[in-house]
């Protein structure tokens, strides 16, 4: 299943259009919250606040997800205590690399060299110890438990972007000018060919959306996803 699921992904990506991790992830999460959630303030139930299958995941677990996320993008200082709208994000955020990293378990993906990992995180470390050990400290979670966190984070960004991998189409010219004839309004004073290119990269996108919200809604239902904060 592995082999199957990097070979499509080879297969399956056409040259035009990329897409860096973060901006993966910033595409997921808007498509995860255009989904109805349960309602929810953050007054906490016995500091869970969310849930997927039967796994919990407590408030604390978010903190740590969102210090680890600052700590990887340079952001400082990474441990901020988040309330309100900020917090209920985070922990649909979390909930969310969950949900994916159980659906990467199912492919026994292990999403490249784990040396790679190793060594940014190292860097990362050296840069910044302190920032490193006010992670671990703040919420009495060991350096293997972050470490962990870590590698565990890497591994679902990549498996993401095999996702958006698979996703990718090739357009056709045909395909192409039948959009740009469909859409005189869009294109006035222009020739096809000069709009040829930026056609096949708007649908490319387009095509990527429209997989990933039907897979992110496969995800919630087969995983089962609710938010535990009090309604």
């Amino acid at each position: 299943m592995v082999n199957k699921l990097r070979s499509h992904c080879e297969q399956s990506r056409p040259p035009g259009i990329a897409y860096r991790p973060k901006a993966i992830f910033l595409l997921l999460f808007s498509l995860f919250f255009s989904f109805p959630l349960f309602p929810a303030k953050t007054t906490l139930i016995n500091g869970t606040a969310a849930s997927v299958g039967k796994d919990l995941i407590t408030v604390q677990d978010a903190y740590v997800y969102r210090a680890l996320q600052r700590f990887k993008s340079k952001e400082y200082p990474a441990v901020q205590i988040e309330t309100g709208e900020n917090l209920k994000r985070t922990v649909q955020k979390a909930a969310f690399e969950h949900m994916v990293y159980l659906e990467l378990k199912s492919f026994e993906f292990e999403g490249g060299a784990k040396s790679s990992g190793d060594k940014e995180l190292q860097d990362l470390k050296r840069q910044k110890p302190k920032e490193w050990e006010s992670i671990s400290s703040k919420f009495n979670v060991s350096d293997k438990e972050l470490t962990d966190k870590y590698q565990r984070s890497v591994q679902v960004e990549r498996f993401m972007q095999k996702k958006v991998d698979t996703l990718t189409p090739i357009i056709t010219d045909a395909e192409a000018e039948k959009f740009f004839k469909e859409n005189p309004g869009r294109f006035k004073g222009s020739q096809f060919e000069q709009m040829k290119n930026n056609i096949q990269v708007l649908l490319k996108k387009q095509h990527i959306q429209k997989g990933l919200a039907e897979w992110i809604q496969f995800l919630k239902e087969k995983y089962g996803f609710a938010i535990l904060l009090e309604g």
